[in-house]
């Protein structure tokens, strides 16, 4: 009757570890119950599963119980115990402690005593017997493989019991039922293998994307790595704050996700013309027009000295020309270069420029093009209207590519976090308008830490790096004008990520003082 009734027990226990295998998420978990029901399948009083780690070369410890000591550790516990080597030092395998021996024979065995045999080294064993107080005897091991019959692990498990309570030897027909769980620990370990093998592929290649994004452009060189990381401790900062953020928490896979998308947030600069992205000049383009510009003015004042030549009466008034066409080309090069704002004055004077011309010989010689006039009276930075058309169009190019994809549930929104850099709490940005309900918290930390970085780079043609204080007194200004978040702001000021960010990454020079509530009065008094 005992045999029947623990049989139906057994397999009501199997079909329990099946359940909990289909829907099993801490592997760790997972591995507690495996070694629990194996102890009870042998009626063992302690056990130990091993997987095999990551060179291949060890054993490692993630589960070890004994029952009558009550001792249950977990992967954390054991976290700095000795692995179990599975080579000698000459590279031989290792076939004198019996769970390597196991795991290189890919066989399961059994010891009817580990002390009264000659093969297996027991000192091991006996160093645990006597930390613990403990006698093992009886062992028996069954290696973890997964469908490739490849060896992932084993479990050990020690001094089987009779109905007494007396060690006694491990019977034959107890591996029966080690193997089907072992086969179910290999199968769940396999799996998380999988995905952690697909994560970090997915992971690497993102990463391996955004850095062939960097060096495409030499003016964003390591930005997108900077954003990452900044927002990842924004995450973290967040999360330690113990006043507005004081009831959010990220999972693991919510600051992963983060993170991804980070990563990815430039993506779509793929189609970015290079020579948008940077063009340190309004002249600039596929080359520098300045020298092209410079060339024809020179060509035009040979053309005038030429006539000095041939009208001598006429050498004052053309020497005055020549004068004229030389302060042109100071204008030129001012108004060819990067400001936040270009002055009447100079758009007044490179009108004269433009409308200036030379006739000789029937032929008419002008200083400038339509279009290189319409580059120098760019108002403010060097991008035509057209231009930063193009440069804004790198969000909805990303949105689009990462839409595309099948990524997990658990990353679902990194299409919508990476594509929303430039979106504005006032429904300003781009490229969906979305307004400060439609937001999500990680959307608005890359967009502070996109702003920030671009604005603190050091390498970027168009502008000159600014300093720290300068930098933050503009995100205060963005801030009142709700074009990023005000609390998050307020964070990153008050945390100090923003000087252990400076410390990291900015030049020295740049580092100055920082007047924290000077800046948050900025857009606290809006």
């Amino acid at each position: 009757m005992y045999d029947t009734e623990r049989l139906a027990e057994s397999i009501k226990r199997l079909t329990k570890v099946g359940i909990a295998l289909s829907a099993t998420q801490d592997i760790n978990a997972f591995f507690e119950l495996i070694l629990k029901e194996a102890m009870y399948f042998t009626n063992s009083d302690a056990g130990t599963i091993y997987t095999i780690s990551e060179n291949q070369r060890f054993l490692d410890f993630k589960v070890v119980c004994t029952q009558s000591k009550n001792i249950m550790l977990g992967a954390a516990d054991i976290a700095l115990w000795p692995s179990v080597p599975l080579y000698r030092e000459d590279g031989s395998e290792n076939k004198s402690n019996f769970v390597s021996s196991v795991a290189h024979a890919a066989e399961a065995k059994k010891i009817d005593n580990i002390y009264e045999q000659d093969f297996f080294d027991a000192s091991g064993t006996r160093k645990y017997d006597e930390a613990n107080a403990y006698k093992s005897i009886s062992m028996a091991a069954i290696p973890l493989k997964n469908h490739e019959k490849e060896v992932m692990g084993v479990i050990q498990l020690i001094n089987a019991l009779d109905q007494q309570g007396k060690v006694v030897p491990f019977e034959q027909k107890n591996l029966i039922f080690l193997e089907s769980l072992a086969s179910q620990a290999a199968i769940a370990l396999s799996n998380k293998k999988l995905i952690q093998n697909l994560e970090t592929l997915l992971y690497q290649f993102i990463k391996s994307i955004a850095t062939a994004i960097d060096r495409k452009c030499s003016s964003t060189s390591g930005h997108i790595s900077r954003v990452a990381t900044l927002s990842e401790k924004f995450l973290q900062k967040i999360q330690e704050d113990t006043t507005r953020y004081k009831d959010i928490t990220f999972s693991a896979n919510e600051i992963r996700e983060l993170s991804l998308a980070a990563w990815m947030h430039d993506v779509g600069k793929i189609t970015t013309p290079v020579y948008i992205q940077d063009k340190s000049t309004k002249l600039e383009t596929i080359f520098d027009r300045m020298e092209l510009v410079k060339t024809r003015l020179e060509l035009v004042i040979a053309v005038i000295e030429k006539n000095q030549l041939k009208y001598p009466e006429k050498k004052p008034e053309l020497a005055a020309l020549i004068a004229e066409i030389r302060s042109y080309e100071k204008v030129i090069e001012r108004c060819n270069r990067s400001v936040e704002w270009m002055p009447e004055a100079d758009l007044a004077a490179l009108q004269k420029v433009y409308d200036f011309h030379y006739c000789s010989e029937g032929k008419d010689f002008r200083l400038l093009t339509e279009n290189e006039f319409c580059n120098l009276s760019i108002r403010r930075g060097t991008l035509l209207p057209k231009e930063i058309a193009k440069m804004h169009e790198h969000a909805t190019v990303t949105l689009e590519m990462l839409s595309e994809l099948t990524f997990p549930r658990k990353f679902r929104n990194i299409p919508l976090y990476a594509s929303s850099h430039h979106e504005k709490l006032n429904g300003k940005g781009y490229p969906s308008h979305f307004t400060e309900a439609d937001l999500p918290l990680q959307a608005r930390v890359i967009a502070i830490a996109d702003i920030f970085d671009a604005l603190t780079a050091s390498d970027r043609p168009y502008k000159t790096d600014k300093k720290l204080s300068e930098t933050l007194i503009i995100l205060a200004k963005m801030a009142k004008d709700r074009d990023i978040d005000p609390d998050l702001l307020s964070l990153f000021l008050e945390s100090g990520l923003y000087s252990e960010y400076a410390a990291d990454y900015l030049k020295k020079e740049q580092i100055d003082a920082v007047d924290v509530s000077t800046i948050k009065a900025i857009y606290e008094a809006r």
